[in-house]
């Protein structure tokens, strides 16, 4: 027979906290939402001052407050959990970010469209390149041209600016920048030509093994 978990005691859940790298208090101004279908949970508490921005995998937290003042992640972050609240956007999966786009386009005043048009890129931008890191070529290529995409940007926002810039200008400095800092990389090929039927059957694969290894999961976990 299953023995039944022990609670801790204060001692035990203080020393815990003492212990802890990250602690995170959930107090009455705790707010949170789960967009179904971006597998994300948005959670703000205004009165610790904390916004904790995280898929299945990984969390990001964000303070109220930075070296240069208001956070705007922890600011974006508030108000996008806030247009969700109150605005239908709920599908008999949850919270829809989807939907809550769709809500939002409609209205008159498209300014919360737009807020919540530009987080989702935002959310984008740094996710997308968070599980970038591995073995293969075009891994390690994939984090060296956002490196090098970054250092161009960095240098240009942060050179001497003698005249107005437009964003086109910008884009072609960016542009310029990053081939001149390439300009002595050799030449390798990072992603191998396949069909459109090779890329089918690969998916097909891929699911036939996941299927595989959660029957196996299931199997093991139903044995005495």
């Amino acid at each position: 027979m299953e023995q039944k978990k022990r609670k801790p005691t204060n001692a035990e859940l203080t020393r815990r906290i003492e212990k802890s790298p990250l602690h995170l208090d959930k107090t009455k101004s705790t707010q949170t939402i789960f967009f179904s279908d971006k597998g994300l949970r948005l959670t703000v508490d205004t009165g610790e001052g904390y916004a904790l921005v995280e898929t299945g995998f990984h969390s990001h937290v964000f303070r109220s407050y930075t070296s240069f003042g208001l956070s705007r992640p922890f600011l974006y972050t508030e108000r996008v959990l806030k247009m969700a609240e109150e605005n239908n956007c709920k599908t008999k999966d949850g919270y829809s970010y989807a939907k809550l786009l769709e809500v939002l386009k409609k209205k008159e005043d498209q300014s919360e469209y737009n807020i919540a048009t530009y987080y989702s890129w935002y959310i984008h931008n740094i996710f997308s390149p968070l599980y970038t890191i591995g073995e293969t070529k075009f891994e390690s290529f994939s984090v060296y041209i956002d490196y090098v995409y970054n250092i161009s940007k960095q240098s240009i926002l942060l050179g001497e600016k003698n005249e107005d810039l437009t964003n086109k200008q910008f884009i072609e400095k960016v542009i310029s920048m990053m081939r001149e800092l390439t300009a002595e990389m050799s030449e390798d090929v990072i992603l191998q030509k396949k069909t459109d039927e090779e890329i089918v059957q690969e998916n097909i694969q891929a699911m036939q093994e996941e299927e595989l290894d959660e029957t196996e999961i299931t199997d093991n976990g139903s044995k005495d």
